[in-house]
């Protein structure tokens, strides 16, 4: 008689059968090829456009030309120079400025027009000095008086012809500026003439009181560009006393 397994035994043993070999046969999923069904998109660093910084510009002034004698007087303003007895008053009272003059020769009893190198022009200045003092004072010479423009110095006219004046009887004929020759002295009605003349004679001091003023023009050769407010007239009195006059 032949020995048999009961059935419920070898049905056991098939079902243990049939789970180990499905155990063998199955594949992880992170092992199939299969994309995961939600991939994680991959991170992307995007760099901002840098913020565009309006440039501020800054205007920056044109500096103010510095005055060359801040503390000039003003065109007829009067200065008081010297002391005690030998004292006076002077000013710069007028200009006249041009391409051209013309005058007039007593000598040959001619007219003449003056004209200057290219690129200038003359300027006459008109200056009046009163003794107040009660002794006589020495006039300034023309080196003493100097002309100032834009921080330069300008000359007298060479060409001027000073010694223009001939002797008629017992009166001396000045040099006549056609364009001025009617201007009056600042202090009485007597015609203006030549810085340092009166009726054509030189002088050499001031006497005292306002009838023995000295009043006379001075003629400088100047640049085309002079402008007034840029020039100076500046006078030294007794080698000590300066002052300076701005023309406008």
């Amino acid at each position: 008689m032949k020995n048999h397994l009961p059935l419920s035994l070898c049905v056991f043993g098939a079902v243990i059968a049939l789970l180990l070999a499905a155990g063998c046969t199955g594949a992880h999923p992170a092992q199939t090829g299969t994309a995961s069904a939600n991939p994680t998109t991959p991170e992307v660093n995007i760099t901002p456009a840098p913020t565009e910084v309006p440039v501020t510009t800054t205007s920056t002034p044109s500096p103010t030309p510095t005055a060359m004698f801040p503390d000039a007087l003003a065109l007829k303003e009067k200065f008081v120079f010297g002391a005690d007895d030998i004292k006076g008053e002077a000013t710069v009272y007028r200009y006249w400025l041009n391409d051209t003059y013309h005058w007039h020769n007593s000598i040959d009893v001619k007219d003449y027009i003056q004209t200057p190198p290219e690129g200038n022009r003359y300027l006459i200045i008109f200056v009046s000095i009163i003794n107040t003092g009660n002794s006589q004072i020495l006039l300034p010479s023309t080196n003493a008086i100097r002309l100032w423009y834009a921080g330069n110095e300008y000359a007298l006219d060479p060409d001027h012809y000073l010694e223009g004046t001939v002797r008629t009887e017992n009166n001396m004929l000045p040099v006549a500026i056609e364009e001025i020759e009617f201007s009056h002295q600042l202090y009485s009605a007597e015609l203006v003439s030549d810085y340092g003349y009166s009726h054509g004679e030189k002088l050499g001091v001031v006497y005292p009181g306002e009838s023995n003023a000295l009043d006379g023009y001075l003629i400088y050769v100047v640049p085309a560009s002079l402008t007034p407010d840029q020039t100076y007239v500046q006078i030294t009195f007794n080698s000590k006393d300066t002052a300076v006059w701005k023309l406008a």
